[in-house]
This record gives structure tokens, C-alpha cells and sequence, in this order.
């Protein structure tokens, strides 16, 4: 069984004496004491999820780095909020930010402008709401939040205590098309990727460092991810063998790639990452999507929703999914969302992640819907699935 909130575990508690007119005192030997001691504090303890000891981060000597990634904790307002947050850019940040008691990562993405970070999110088609504030070198990120039609002050806190820290790595490079030519179209791509710290238990970063590869050894991380920055301009080169230039070059041969990673949840055992990829190689628009996936740490397992879920949950989730689907984009109860979508019903797919209120199933353009609606992610709080949990 997969603990998914270790702080809802109940120790065990010392039981009170029955009322009674007449007092026993009982008296037991020092070994006796001392045993009886250690066995309630294993009970006690038995149940919650502990992240392997490793040495100290120092939040200072990762936000010094071009780049970086962060577990903060704090307040907006008077909600207590957690925010995994990445710089995997020049100038870009990136990150999900989750209200604690509801726990529904939400996205977020901005940059530094004057010293002030703002992050913006896209919860509102009809209002910007964002983050604007400062990140100081003890790793206290501090501003006010705009949205709603009002504003709060929040106040996060850098740490990665049951959590785990990560290195960013970032490349990226471009070519001319055609070398010399003023006019050239230009070919652009970056990638950056997650990696376990140094600090990192070697059997947990060994395990991560495998999921993040598919299998593959890697040491060299800067040249791992220049393998498919690489490649995608050794591709874009050959296309220059068909470019007709005598009526213009078109816009069409700019290419463009990007790939990222990002953290949706840190809380140890679970470390649940989203990798983009977006690709531009002409045509009307360029192709995107996320995936997902759920590490368990403790077991060194990839999760798939078989090991979390009844087998009857495929049928089961489905009217959940429409209900999720009908808040996320606000459709009527008496309108069918058929219409919408280019599958009759949704159905769960293999590309989630949890949390430790819920679980969101995400389906890529054309996957359930046309391009326009993007890329849907539906989150389905547990309380509303107890019953299909193993």
C-alpha cells in the first residue's frame, strides 16, 4: 500500500487508565522499562514513509547556479501553499505550485525582470493571475499575488526537508540554414533535464537517474542532453537541399525544438515529474505535450494506475473524468461534451501522477480533443475514488 499523505498516520497512543476507586501501581524492571519504550516508538513510527538520510542542502549554493530547482513551503495569504519551482533558462522559470488542502498542482511560468520574478498561471481565460516577488539568497521567495479581482501577500521557504533536491542542466545551440546568406532561416533548440544531486543517496539517485534515461547509463549529463539538440539540427540542415529561394524564403523554415523537465510533486516517497518537448518543422503551428511519471523512491518502482488502482477503475473514473472535464472548462451539466472532444467518452490513460489529495490524468493535442483545447489535465480528488484504491 502506497502511503500518499504520511502526516495523516496516526501514532500510537498511550492508553489511559481505567476509573477506578482502587490504584495499581505497577513496577517494572529498567530492562523491562527500556524494552516495553523502544517497541511503542517502532509501532508508532512503522507506518510513516522516511526519506534516506543524506547530507545538508545549502539552498544559497543552488540559486547561485545559472540554474536550479527548489521545494518551497510557505503562506499566500492565509493558505498554506508548496511550490517546486525551476530556472531552466537564460531567463525562464517554471513550476507547479499546489494549495496544500486541496492539492492540485497548478502551472506556472515567467521571468526576472528589475530583480523581480513573476510567475504567471493559467487557471482564467478572463484575468491575468501571477506571482511577483523576490528570491533572496536564503531562498525565501516573497512578493503578492494578483488574481480574482484582489491581491495577497505569500511567503515561501526554500528546503527540501521529505523532499528530494535536483541540478538543473540546460544547452541549447542554432544554425543558419543557409551559411552566409543575410535572409537565412534559422534552426533553434535547447533542452535541460532533472538529476539527482551529489548529496543524493546512490541507490535513490541511481534509481532516478535510470527512470529519467529509460535505462540508459549516463555520466555525462551535459552531453546527454546535447544528443537530441544535436540531432534535431543535423535533421534541420537537410532540409536546406530543398529550399527554393527564387521567390523568397518562407518563415516556414525557422525551426524550433525545446524540452524540459519539471516537478509536479516532491514529497518523499513519491517524486512525480513532467516532461515537455515542444517542436516547430513548418506547417500551420508546432507540435507539444506533456508526460508524466510517478517514481515511487521507497520501492525504486515506476507507478503505473494498475499498481494504485482496482482493476474496475478504467470504467469507474470515467464519469468522474466528464465531471472533471466540465469544471476544468466550465460546461453546463445539460450539455453533452461529445461535441468537444474527438473520443465519445474519457477515458483514464497511463500518462498521470498523484498527489497526496488526488490524481490527474493528462491527454496530449488530438489525443481526446483538437488542437485548440491543448494539452487537458483532469484531477480527481481521492476522497472521490476511495472505494477503486488499493
Amino acid at each position: 500500500m502506497i502511503v500518499i499523505n504520511p502526516e495523516k498516520i496516526t501514532p500510537c497512543a498511550g492508553r489511559s487508565p481505567a476509573k477506578n476507586k482502587t490504584k495499581f501501581y505497577y513496577f517494572y524492571p529498567m530492562r523491562t522499562l527500556l524494552f516495553i519504550i523502544t517497541c511503542c516508538v517502532l509501532v508508532s513510527c512503522s507506518g510513516k514513509k522516511t526519506k534516506p538520510s543524506t547530507p545538508e542542502i545549502k539552498i544559497a549554493d543552488l540559486i547561485n547556479n545559472s540554474y536550479y530547482y527548489i521545494h518551497l513551503k510557505g503562506t499566500l495569504g492565509d493558505q498554506p501553499v508548496t511550490m517546486d519551482l525551476i530556472k531552466s533558462g537564460p531567463w525562464v522559470y517554471k513550476g507547479f505550485y499546489t494549495y496544500d488542502k486541496v492539492g492540485e498542482p497548478i502551472t506556472v511560468w515567467g521571468s526576472v525582470e528589475d530583480d523581480k520574478i513573476t510567475l504567471n498561471e493559467f487557471t482564467s481565460q478572463t484575468e491575468d493571475r501571477f506571482f511577483k516577488g523576490s528570491l533572496d539568497s536564503t531562498g525565501t521567495f516573497k512578493g503578492i499575488w494578483r488574481g480574482k479581482g484582489t491581491s495577497y501577500p505569500f511567503t515561501l521557504k526554500a528546503g527540501f526537508k521529505d523532499a528530494i533536491a535536483l541540478n538543473v542542466y540546460y544547452a541549447a545551440d542554432s544554425l543558419q540554414l543557409l551559411p552566409g546568406n543575410p535572409n537565412s532561416p534559422l534552426g533553434e533548440a535547447s533542452n535541460s533535464i532533472l538529476w539527482p544531486t551529489a548529496q543524493t543517496n546512490e541507490e535513490t539517485a541511481e534509481f532516478i537517474r535510470q527512470s529519467i534515461t529509460g535505462g540508459k547509463s549516463v555520466r555525462n549529463v551535459q552531453q546527454y542532453i546535447r544528443r537530441d539538440i544535436d540531432s534535431f539540427l543535423a535533421t534541420y540542415k537537410v532540409t536546406a537541399n530543398d529550399i527554393d529561394s527564387s521567390d523568397g524564403i518562407s518563415p516556414a523554415y525557422s525551426w524550433s525544438a525545446d524540452g524540459d523537465m519539471k516537478v509536479v510533486w516532491n514529497q518523499y516517497p513519491l517524486l512525480c515529474l513532467e516532461y515537455f518537448a515542444y517542436e516547430f518543422t513548418g506547417g500551420a503551428h508546432g507540435n507539444f505535450g506533456a508526460n508524466y511519471q510517478v517514481l515511487d523512491l521507497e520501492k525504486k518502482k515506476v507507478l503505473k494506475p494498475e499498481d494504485i488502482f482496482k482493476p474496475e477503475y478504467k470504467t469507474a473514473m470515467v464519469p468522474l473524468l466528464e465531471k472533471a472535464f466540465r469544471k476544468t472548462f466550465k460546461v453546463d451539466p445539460e450539455k453533452s461534451i461529445e461535441s468537444m472532444l474527438l473520443e465519445k467518452e474519457i477515458k483514464p490513460n497511463d500518462n498521470f501522477y498523484i498527489t497526496d489529495k488526488g490524481v490527474a490524468f493528462s491527454y496530449t493535442p488530438y489525443e481526446i480533443a483538437p488542437y485548440a483545447a491543448g494539452q487537458i489535465t483532469l484531477f480527481i480528488p481521492f476522497a472521490d475514488i476511495k472505494p477503486l484504491m488499493k
